[in-house]
């Protein structure tokens, strides 16, 4: 069974798109007094990587799947 329905990978590849947005415009800022840092962009990378690989296993209807073999006892 998938981790997340399509529609919920969907929202989350928007989430993490959107940060990536916001990190290649500046990996820190400043609000007030207060330093802020973003998180690093080869994180965002790697999730958005994931995120699409899960969506690809969806879509495809490939779920993740865990499979047990084992011996019936007569």
């Amino acid at each position: 069974m998938a981790r997340y329905t399509l529609n919920r990978i969907n929202e989350k590849i928007a989430l993490w798109e959107a940060a990536d947005d916001a990190v290649s415009q500046g990996q820190s800022y400043t609000i007030g007094s207060r330093q802020l840092t973003r998180v690093d962009a080869m994180v965002i990378e790697k999730k958005l990587d994931s995120l699409y690989a899960e969506k690809d296993r969806i879509e495809k209807g490939c779920g993740r799947m865990v499979a047990r073999q084992g011996r019936v006892a007569r």
